[in-house]
């Protein structure tokens, strides 16, 4: 492979994580709109903590039967039925086995609501009223699952073309509607009904969401060719082997999400309004995770698959080395950024309404925590698509596995001590350990995965964001008698213009170089 078509795989590879980045960005704002939103008009209290726990329960399925064994095995297989001609057929038995298992595990879950609670929420047991509400919450999300598993399905079906942008802002359509009615339970509509009736009535909102999301993708694949139907796939040896490579891939995807359920799990026993501060801190960190790290793991995956690291070892090897570098390039001064700057970026989000302080510096103080993993979290995700793309399934789901492990027993050590900053501090500590792992099998199956610019690259990078890391930390203290947003709003822009002068004066270069001209149209 010629270095110019090298370096035009690199620019093609940067302008699609580009175009899934901004997808991704419309959609988190919304998510933290409607964040903002839930938390000003509700609180962190014990309400919001029984939807917040019920969520997190619905979120497991979510991503294990969408988003999960959709991005692990179902891209990779639907690139390769594509390239004998079997795209569409293949979809069709693939939408009726994700429909069918989303529909008998939602029915499942339901039967067993109060059980799969107390599992999560252990703490809530000496709630009845907590417990109850908790229950019925989790009852009138699920429904929820089989139109995320659609729309995942849809999703992974256009990423499959290279369309990125569409199917990231759509899942927009659950913060708005969302937003939507929290608009309308504030205004005088709302008037004559409890805090709990509106509550729930919040989560048949967010449940409903998934018919607009589906309504947005169906028109796309339509004309990429991939019409929803239902198709018996006992005849589609391809579509049976989807649904065994989809068991290990289901587990492995979840690990994040266990591991925040693993958090919830401890924090049910401790003040009310933790498991919303997690939940909060959680949704924060997701923002450069989803941006990059996600962006450019899913990005990877359809590009690496159909055996391209047997076919053409260079391109394979470029488009990784490009993932990593545009990884590190955001991740690193995203983890200083939060850290430094946890307090007055809580305050300005949600201290509104019933949000008061002493929520915010229990916010702040479990997302510096959290955020202290952001590497580890973005290398597994990345790492994780590698290995999906290379047919290997087996190996995500043992670091997963271990990782899981490690984050349950650290956070049995670190609760009684720390609280709940202590949960998300062995979050990070376990998903840095199951980076380091990763990273070490990386190198073992595909030589050259690291090329031997990248350690100078990461260590200019690493003292970049640390440098600008503690410049915000500086600002912080001297303007903490303004107003949070307005410390936000000068401290973000100059920390991030400090961080790219100070990659352009290590010799890092910086985004442009990494992006280079934009892509084509999707």
């Amino acid at each position: 492979m010629t270095a110019e078509s090298t370096a035009g795989a690199s620019r093609s590879f940067g302008g699609q994580v580009l175009r899934f980045a901004s997808g991704s960005l419309v959609s988190k704002v919304f998510g933290y709109l409607r964040d903002a939103a839930m938390v000003a008009f509700f609180g962190a209290g014990w309400l919001s903590d029984a939807y917040y726990a019920a969520f997190r329960v619905v979120n497991i399925f979510r991503r294990a039967v969408g988003e999960g064994s959709v991005n692990a095995a179902f891209v990779p297989a639907l690139a390769a039925e594509r390239g004998a001609g079997r795209g569409p057929a293949f979809f069709a038995s693939a939408w009726t086995l994700a429909i069918t298992a989303a529909s008998a595990l939602g029915l499942l879950a339901f039967f067993f609501r109060e059980e799969l609670v107390l599992l999560t929420a252990r703490g809530f047991a000496s709630d009845p009223v907590l417990l109850r509400t908790t229950v019925l919450l989790t009852a009138v999300l699920l429904p929820h699952v089989v139109l995320v598993a659609a729309s995942a399905l849809l999703q992974g079906a256009l990423n499959t073309e290279k369309r990125f942008f569409l199917p990231q802002a759509a899942a927009a359509s659950f913060s708005i509607v969302s937003l939507l009615y929290l608009g309308l339970a504030a205004s005088p509509l709302g008037e004559g009904f409890s805090m709990e009736e509106k509550m729930t009535g919040l989560a048949i909102a967010a449940s409903a969401s998934g018919l607009l999301h589906c309504a947005l993708l169906v028109p796309a694949a339509v004309r990429a060719g991939y019409r929803p139907r239902f198709s018996s796939p006992l005849g589609d040896p391809a579509a049976l082997r989807l649904l065994i490579l989809a068991v290990p891939a289901l587990l492995a995807a979840a690990q994040d999400q266990l591991a925040l359920l693993v958090n919830a799990f401890f924090a049910s026993f401790m003040e009310p309004g933790s498991i919303t501060a997690i939940h909060n801190a959680a949704r924060l960190t997701q923002f450069p995770v989803s941006l990059f790290a996600a962006a450019s793991a899913a990005v990877t995956l359809p590009s690496l698959s159909g055996g391209l690291l047997r076919s053409d070892p260079a391109r394979f090897r470029s488009t990784l080395d490009s993932a990593f570098r545009l990884t590190a390039l955001v991740i690193f001064p995203s983890t200083a950024g939060l850290v430094a700057l946890a307090l007055p970026v809580t305050r300005a989000l949600f201290e509104h309404g019933r949000f008061t302080p002493e929520m915010s510096a229990l916010t702040a103080a479990v997302l510096a925590c959290l955020s202290a993993g952001l590497a580890g979290y973005a290398l597994n995700k990345l790492a994780s698509s590698v290995f999906y793309a290379l047919g290997d399934l087996t190996t995500p789901l043992a670091v997963a596995g271990a990782q899981l492990v490690l984050n349950a027993g650290l956070c049995l050590l670190l609760a009684g001590p720390l609280g709940a900053p202590g949960l998300t501090l062995a979050t990070s500590a376990s998903s840095l350990a199951a980076g380091a792992v990763f990273a070490v099998l990386l190198a073992r199956r595909v030589p050259g995965a690291f090329s031997p610019g990248l350690g100078l690259f990461i260590a200019r990078t690493l003292a970049a964001a640390a440098a600008m890391g503690a410049a915000c930390s500086a600002g912080a203290r001297l303007m903490s008698g303004l107003p949070p947003a307005a410390a936000v709003l000068a401290l973000v822009p100059a920390g991030a213009g400090l961080y790219f002068l100070l990659l352009r004066a290590l010799g890092a270069g910086g985004p442009r170089e990494l992006l280079g001209p934009r892509g084509g149209r999707e």
